[in-house]
Formats: C-alpha cells, sequence, structure tokens
C-alpha cells in the first residue's frame, strides 16, 4: 500500500460507510484520458458534479502504469477487477481497489496486462467487448483491422504475473468459426454478455455484431456456446444467428454496438442500433419459445426512439428494477430511463431522466459499467477500526445466516472459502 495504516482505515471507512448499498458507475472519457467513478452518494437518484464524481484512473497512478487512450470496452468481475481494453494503445489493463479507497490509483492497483508484441502472437488492437467466464478468465472481442483479425481471445494469467504476456496466455476462444477464414472478413464483433453456466457447465454468450461490409446481412446478435468444453467455440454448431435480418417482428437490423441483459427479465437482451437518419433505438429481444433464437413473431420489440440532433448514444447498464441507463456521448451525460406506466417501453413523458451531466470535469462519456466497491477492510468486520475478536463473531454470524455481507472474498457465494479469506486477514491483523 502506498499510504499509511492510519490514512487506509480513514479512507477504507469512508469508501464503506458510503458505498456498499449505492449506485456507482465507472465510465470511460477518451478526452482527459482518464477512467471517472460516478458514485450517488445522498442516493436521491441523481450524481451531482463535482461532489459524487471520483477520479478513478489515469496516467498519474502511483504505481506507474502507463496512462489510457480510449478504452471502448470495459468489464467487471464479482471480486473487484475490472478489465478494459484501449483501441489506441492496442493493449489491455487490469484495475482493481485493492485498499478500498474507490479507485485504482494506489500502487498495485493497475498493470498493462496484454500489448503487442507478446509471445503469444496474437494482437488485441482493436477491442470492442469484454466479459468474465465463470472460471474467472476474461474474454476480449476484437474487431479486425489492418493489425489484427475478428476474434474472441480468452486471457490466461498461466504464471501468475498479473499479466498475459507469456507465451499461451492469449489464446483464440472464437476466431475462424463464428468469422471465417479472412481474419478481417465481413463481420464487425461488439459487445458481449455471458449467461450463468447451466446445470452440465456450459456457458452460453451473447455476441452484438455490427456488420462492416454492404449487402451482408450480419447485423444482430449472436449466441455461442463452448458445447465440448474444449476451450473455444470454433467447432460447428457452437456460434449461431440469435436475433438479426431473420426476425419476424418487423424489425430491420442495422449498426450498433452496446448489448446488456435486461435483468428484470430474465432471457431478455437489450441492444442498440442507429436506424436511418441517425435515429437512436434501443431493442429488447427475448427467446420466447426457447427455440435458440429471438426470431420469431413477438420476440423484439423497439422499446426506446431517440431522433433528437446532437445525441450519441454508446452504452448502458440495466438494474435489476427495471430501470436502464444510457450514455450519451455528444451530449456528455448518462440518462435513466424507467417504465413509469407499466407498458413495457421507456418512450413516454418522463421516463427518461438525465441523472448526470460532465460538467468541468468529465470531457466524453461513452463505455460505462456497473462496479461494486470491493470490502475495504474484511478482517475489520464490524468496521469499528479494530480486528479482535468482534470481528470474528460478526463475521460468523453473517455467515452462518447466510448473509450476502459473509461472501467476503466476493466470490459470489457464501461458503469454506470466505471463511479461510476472512481469518487469513485476521491472523495478519487486518488491512496493513
Amino acid at each position: 500500500m502506498s499510504t499509511t495504516r492510519s490514512v487506509a482505515f480513514a479512507a477504507a471507512a469512508l469508501w464503506s460507510a458510503f458505498a456498499q448499498a449505492q449506485l456507482t458507475f465507472l465510465i470511460a472519457d477518451r478526452d482527459a484520458d482518464a477512467l471517472w467513478r460516478v458514485t450517488d452518494v445522498n442516493e436521491d437518484g441523481i450524481f451531482q458534479n463535482p461532489e459524487e464524481v471520483f477520479l478513478w484512473y489515469d496516467g498519474t497512478n502511483a504505481a506507474g502504469t502507463r496512462g489510457i487512450d480510449n478504452i471502448n470496452t470495459m468489464a467487471a468481475r464479482t471480486d473487484g477487477l475490472v478489465i478494459g481494453a484501449d483501441q489506441v494503445q492496442q493493449d489491455v489493463f487490469l484495475w482493481r481497489d485493492i485498499n478500498g479507497d474507490g479507485d485504482a490509483m494506489d500502487d498495485g492497483e493497475s498493470v498493462e496486462a496484454a500489448r503487442s508484441p507478446n509471445p503469444s502472437g496474437i494482437a488485441i488492437a482493436f477491442g470492442t467487448g469484454a466479459a468474465f467466464l465463470a472460471n474467472g478468465q476474461a474474454l476480449v472481442v476484437n474487431a479486425g483491422n489492418a493489425n489484427g483479425a475478428d476474434a474472441i481471445y480468452r486471457l490466461v494469467d498461466l504464471d501468475s504475473d498479473g499479466r498475459f504476456m507469456s507465451a499461451g496466455e492469449i489464446n483464440p476462444y472464437g476466431t475462424t468459426g463464428p468469422f471465417g477464414a479472412v481474419p478481417n472478413g465481413p463481420f464487425s464483433p461488439q459487445e458481449i454478455w455471458l449467461a450463468s453456466p447451466n446445470l452440465i457447465g456450459v456457458q452460453t454468450g451473447f455476441l452484438r455484431n455490427s456488420s462492416s461490409q454492404t449487402g451482408n446481412n450480419l447485423h444482430g446478435i449472436f449466441i455461442f456456446a463452448d458445447s465440448n468444453n474444449n476451450g473455444n467455440i470454433n467447432d460447428a454448431g457452437e456460434f449461431a444467428p440469435w436475433f438479426g435480418v431473420a426476425n419476424q417482428s418487423g424489425i430491420t437490423p442495422s449498426a450498433g454496438i452496446a448489448l446488456e441483459p435486461d435483468r428484470a427479465r430474465p432471457g431478455a437482451l437489450y441492444t442498440h442500433q442507429i436506424a436511418t437518419g441517425a435515429v437512436d433505438q434501443i431493442i429488447r429481444a427475448i427467446d420466447l419459445n426457447n427455440d435458440g433464437d429471438a426470431n420469431d413473431p413477438g420476440e423484439a420489440a423497439f422499446i426506446y426512439t431517440n431522433a433528437e440532433s446532437g445525441f450519441t448514444l454508446v452504452d448502458m447498464v440495466s438494474l435489476e428494477n427495471g430501470d436502464l441507463y444510457i450514455t450519451d456521448n455528444s451530449g456528455k451525460r448518462i440518462i435513466r430511463l424507467r417504465d413509469e406506466n407499466g407498458d413495457g417501453d421507456f418512450n413516454d413523458t418522463g421516463e427518461s431522466v438525465t441523472v448526470f451531466s460532465g460538467g468541468s470535469l468529465v470531457t466524453e462519456i461513452r463505455q460505462m459499467i456497473r462496479i461494486e466497491p470491493p470490502i475495504p477492510c474484511p478482517a475489520d468486520f464490524n468496521a469499528d477500526g479494530g480486528v479482535d475478536g468482534a470481528d470474528v463473531e460478526a463475521f460468523f454470524e453473517a455467515w452462518s445466516g447466510g448473509d450476502a455481507s459473509g461472501d467476503v472474498n466476493r466470490d459470489g457465494g457464501v461458503d469454506g472459502a470466505d471463511v479461510e479469506y476472512f481469518f487469513a486477514r485476521w491472523e495478519a491483523g487486518g488491512c496493513a
């Protein structure tokens, strides 16, 4: 840690007091070359600038990690690890707020995890999508250009050095199978999203394709899964159209980037597209009849349309209560969409509210993810500033009751691994 123990305790206590139950987004700003954290500290539904806006990462970080230029995709793991791909730097970053002070600016909290050239011989030159598999490994999408192929790559830290710069640590996950033998062919793969594994451990994913060649009819959403568990989706039947030009809902798919699950409707996905006349549209699609796609009548619908001049939707974040947050890059703002009248869309008066404007700090608002703050000091479980027997009692009370706070290792479950994690830190004296 780059701060003293007392300062770390103070910062952790402050962040813990405010952030655990509050809505927090991480947004990429390619003008300022920074990542910003916006947190609804007073829980009024609005992110006030600058009181609720905090620098999360830039090139002045204490670790000496190079600065960012154009982070065009991000994803967060349940333990607080964030991955981002930079299209200008042509590299991949990893960040984690280890000391719980609300940023990734401290020593050991950031690393340039992959770049070209690398011993794996794979260039992630134009990262457009990212997600974490259930086993914690990262997937990064590359949209093909002169420096790299259309592909999904699986990143594995084989030597546990916190990077992917050793041979065999960047692996083809979806290449010639999904996208064909031509490295930069008719596809333009963008964002991905991964569902939870099924009962036999197969994890289904979805990819938004923004087709780059006229007339190829590849706009839409594709579904994929490593059904034979061989570490890739290049085999027959593992990548297929899910929603596209074949749909019978009367929708003409067009270019777009964003893909997001509808967290209030399991199985439904949101995607964004730009229609003729620069009209922004959000589509909700769902496989109602379980036939493996969302192309049947009534399985897709426009749920938001914006034809305003100077409006440019780039990314979306869905909440469990049904709210959908979108970024308007041209207007430098975050907009909350809420279905106030329960008709299934966000097109009615009062259902679109600006909750954040960039103001003097944030100069661009493009990619956005929701992040959950890490538990700043798991050993000081009762947050009283000390590490003693009272913390053990408080931890076991939460753990034995299955309370979410007992998931101190943030792996999504309350189990024996949390006991081991807690005591390792408690015996070491806590947060230093």
